[in-house]
Order: structure tokens, then sequence, then C-alpha cells
């Protein structure tokens, strides 16, 4: 018994429908497509804090040769971040890579973002900050913040960055380094356990918030006149 058409057709739907839930829990289960996987610990929770740092090495030996690394850091064991309305709006996610070299060694460019529970972008990637120092490092910040597209209270549970090297082959990177900064006085949450939302920031720390949201800015500044 031959097929008619319109059972041809649904067929084909079907197995298009299906080919597509594939894809889809390939993508979830894998995370975002080429990104080497790094896990960052944020300690114990709940936390309401301004500063956090981790050591990384899944990219220690890399030599800068201007290519792309594309990193999802992902924090253990179920803990997120929560940027409350009281956090700063110079929140900081800051990626410092040391490398064997003597002096600057050039700039890391590209993009990143945070991302929610399931690795879905929160919004749309933003261009980083950059900055070199006169020791072989350099850094990347993401102000996630600084763009106006996110709501507060926010949860995030993971951050993608799309770093560029800079072209310096005889040189590698030797340690690395993942930081959430913000204003003392304007904190973040580790979670779980963390308020849903602070809403008044410590009336100290005005002049410390301005002298963030000016580093944020010089950064950016850094890069750009680079770019010009």
């Amino acid at each position: 018994m031959q097929a008619t058409s319109s059972q041809l057709i649904n067929l084909a739907r079907f197995r298009i429908l299906v080919f597509t839930l594939l894809i889809a829990c390939l993508q979830f289960y894998t995370g975002h497509a080429g990104a080497t996987s790094i896990n960052i610990g944020l300690g114990a929770s709940p936390n309401i804090t301004s500063d956090h740092g981790a050591s990384f090495t899944d990219i220690a030996g890399t030599a800068l040769q201007g290519q792309t690394l594309s990193l999802d850091f992902f924090f253990l064991n179920g803990k997120f971040v929560r940027l409350f309305s009281a956090t700063s709006n110079a929140f900081d996610i800051l990626i410092t890579l040391q490398t064997s070299g003597a002096g600057q060694v050039g700039f890391l460019d590209g993009t990143g973002y945070l991302f929610d529970q399931q690795g879905n972008p929160l919004d749309a990637p933003q261009v980083l900050g950059s900055a070199s120092g006169n020791d072989g490092s350099m850094a990347a910040g993401l102000f996630p913040l600084l763009g106006g597209g996110l709501q507060r209270p926010l949860d995030f549970f993971g951050v993608h960055f799309d770093l560029i090297l800079p072209n310096n082959p005889s040189v590698a990177i030797t340690s690395s380094d993942f930081g959430l900064l913000s204003d003392p006085g304007a904190p973040f949450g580790i979670g779980p356990g963390v308020p849903r939302d602070i809403t008044t920031p410590d009336t100290g720390s005005s002049f410390l918030s301005l002298c963030l949201g000016s580093l944020g800015l010089m950064l950016v500044r850094v890069r750009l006149t680079r770019a010009s």
C-alpha cells in the first residue's frame, strides 16, 4: 500500500520536529557550541558581598596568537549571583590573565553576556572594557548594568566570554583570575538563601560608587583609544 502525499508530508514534518528537538536537547546539555566550560566556586551561601574572586587554570599554556577563546563560566553546586536594585551600576565581571611576557603584551578584545540557569543569554552580547599592565598582565571587564537592558533584581548562573587574544606568539598565558566586583556599599548576593532584593545602598558609598563607575568608563576608553 502506497503512502499518500499528505501522509508523506506529515512524516516529513514529524522528522523535522524530532530533529529540532534533538538539536535543542544537545545544546541544553553541552552548553554554548564550541565554548570551553570553566567551573567557578562562589564559596558559602547565602552571602552578601561586594567582591568575590577565584582562580582557574583551564587556559594556562595558551599562546597569544590572535585567536578567539569562547569561555563559559559556570557557578558550581547550583549557586547563582543576584544583582539587587542597590547593586552598583558599575558592577563588573573581570577576567585577568597573567602571561609569560614582560611589559605590555597587548590588549584583549571581545564580548560577553550573562546567562540563566538554562544557559540562555539574559541580554545581548556587550563589548568588553580592556586594560593591559606593564607586568605582562591583561584584563577584560564586562559591565552588564551599564547597558540599561537588564531589570533588577536579577539572578545569573554563569557568564559567557568571547575573548580575542592579541597576536604575540612568543607569549603564553600562565594564570587566570575570575572576579565579581561592586561598590562595598552596593553589594550583590551569592545564593541560594539571599534576600529577594535590597533597594537602598549604603549612604557612605556615593563617592566610591562614582570612582567605580569612572573606572568602568576608563576601561572602555582604553579599548576605544586603542581601536582608533
